[in-house]
């Protein structure tokens, strides 16, 4: 983890240890970025700080230019926020997701062959080609929300709309045998094919909803 990362961590340990401890927040929800279980600690009128965990599985196919792809995202991050209150529960919210975010996918063949840069290669048994996306390990947050304010002690709910943004790096390897008769310059169009697609998620919408208890 990136030096950096590291005191802005323990930054938010200290700002949470000389915090009111009564006004403890427990939290949990889920959305775009996974389930969710966090807490929340209001650190001053109006500013509140949110330290979070996400975790994300799920399956999904996708297409780069006639190539289909069997994936699947694996996400899992701490979520770092500070909480600023303008209208009653109302507020903007900025900070960083930290962690690993990830898609690994293999392209489908349809009849045993395979369109590179519109040539078709036929498959054999061993021929693979695999897809994999990783984003930074830190992208800021920006976004707006409901929820978390102090002095509403009880169960509530709360919702974020937002985005964190983080272009991901993608990476194709093919099998030793589909290399060896798949012409480079139409890997590289489908490297770069692969990128463009993956450069659509660069501002990742995040969603969320769930349910909160302050003490």
């Amino acid at each position: 983890m990136p030096f950096a990362v590291h005191r802005a961590l323990a930054a938010s340990l200290l700002l949470w240890s000389t915090a009111p401890v009564l006004a403890v927040e427990l939290y949990g929800g889920g959305g775009t970025t996974g389930f969710e279980l966090g807490l929340s600690q209001p650190l001053a009128d109006g500013v509140g700080l949110r330290v979070e965990g996400n975790t994300l599985s799920v399956t999904r196919d996708f297409n780069t230019s006639g190539v289909d792809y069997d994936a699947k995202l694996k996400f899992g991050n701490a979520g770092l926020y500070l909480d600023a209150f303008v209208a009653g529960s109302f507020r903007l919210s900025g900070g960083a997701l930290i962690g690993s975010r990830k898609i690994h996918g293999t392209a489908r063949s349809v009849g045993n062959t395979i369109t590179l840069n519109g040539v078709t290669y036929t498959l054999g048994a061993g021929d693979t080609l695999d897809f994999d996306a990783k984003f930074p390990s830190v992208t800021p947050y920006l976004g707006i929300g409901w929820g978390h304010q102090a002095g509403s002690a009880g169960l509530g709910f709360y919702a974020d709309l937002g985005v964190a943004i983080g272009k991901p790096d993608v990476k194709l390897s093919p099998s030793a045998s589909l290399a060896a008769k798949v012409n480079s310059a139409d890997l590289a169009a489908e490297q770069n094919n692969a990128q463009d697609k993956a450069n659509d998620l660069r501002v990742f919408p995040v969603v969320k909803l769930g349910l909160r208890y302050r003490f």
